[in-house]
């Protein structure tokens, strides 16, 4: 509990007042329920449809904090940052509080604003203001870029006021935080870094997987997936195990083109003990491609529930024909509702 502020010229009843008040409108903002229909992380965000995680973080002090505290970020992954405008947190012990009040800041930190010089966490922001580091991005001021953020690489969020000194600091902030997940990952393979297939990707089958890196055979960017088989009669494929929120409507879909001989190749998810998977049987793809793009792709696209489920595998595949052909993937994602 925070002692009360020397000379401060506010009575305990307005105090409180002005407490119930910040607590009733900074609640964390209420979600239109899930989204219509399966959409990107992004758009769920934006509209402020029903996110995957939320929480609200207390920061002691201003004094740093990172979510998610079990797990990371990933690219693609999507935040809002809402903190309660009206929380205050001393910049100065209790021992010394200067009777204008002037020590005690929100999370808009100093006004008029001064920029933070060498020694503070984020020099040349504003000084005790709340910042934000997040995987892809320099640190920032929280209020002074609002709204929905995608991480570029994994890692996780830091949150903390911009003081060079903050172990004397008290009261607090509280930050709500709505977490938007990109249930796939690197469904572009723009993130292998060698030939070979590596996580978040697995491989099933005995036959060749490559990553090919060459923009004029992807169907996006420069990377793209290329299963061969040699001839046997046998299954090849992709797969990532992805999260998913029980009973939610997703699609996943990718981008695809087989040789000539491919009538055998399916995509979709499999659920835990449930048979046969959530799948769509297509092949040769594309059925045509105009003359001016020869590589192009043939986009499948599959409609699934999670049912009770937390986890389903996506995957991609198809079984030998007798004789080499190959299925090339590319640009696979999951949108969720």
């Amino acid at each position: 509990m925070s002692l009360p502020r020397p000379g401060a010229a506010r009575s305990l009843a307005a105090t409180l007042l002005m407490a119930v008040m910040a607590l009733l409108i900074q609640q964390v903002p209420a979600h239109a329920g899930p989204a219509p229909v399966p959409t990107t992380a992004m758009t769920r965000c934006t509209h402020d449809f029903d996110p995957d995680q939320a929480t609200t973080l207390h920061l002691s002090g201003g004094r740093g904090t990172t979510f998610p505290r079990d797990s990371i970020v990933h690219p693609g992954d999507v935040i809002r940052i809402v903190p309660h405008e009206r929380d205050e947190v001393s910049t100065s012990g209790w021992w010394w509080q200067p009777a204008d009040g002037s020590n005690w800041v929100t999370p808009a930190g100093l006004d008029p604003r001064q920029s933070a010089g060498a020694g503070y966490p984020a020099p040349g922001l504003n000084k005790y203001s709340l910042i934000a580091r997040l995987a892809g991005f320099q640190p920032f001021e929280v209020l002074r870029k609002p709204g929905c953020r995608m991480a570029g690489s994994a890692g996780t969020l830091d949150l903390r006021i911009n003081d060079a000194q903050d172990w004397d600091n008290f009261g607090a902030w509280n930050v709500d935080i709505q977490l938007y997940r990109e249930p796939l990952q690197d469904g572009g393979f723009e993130q292998q870094s060698t030939s070979a297939v590596r996580r978040p990707w697995n491989t099933e089958g005995p036959d060749t997987k490559v990553i090919l890196n060459d923009v004029g055979q992807a169907n996006h960017g420069s990377k793209s997936a290329l299963l061969s088989s040699a001839g046997p009669r046998v299954w090849n494929a992709l797969t990532q195990a992805i999260p998913v929120r029980p009973h939610t409507d997703y699609k996943i879909t990718g981008f695809f083109r087989t040789s000539d001989n491919v009538n055998t190749a399916f995509f979709g998810v499999r659920l835990p003990g449930t048979w046969p998977p959530v799948e769509r049987h297509f092949g040769p793809a594309p059925a045509y491609c105009p003359p001016l793009d020869p590589a192009c792709y043939s986009q499948v696209t599959v409609s699934f529930n999670s049912g009770d489920h937390t986890t389903v595998t996506a995957f991609a595949g198809f079984w030998g024909v007798g004789r080499p052909a190959t299925l090339q993937i590319d640009d696979i994602r999951v949108l969720s509702s």
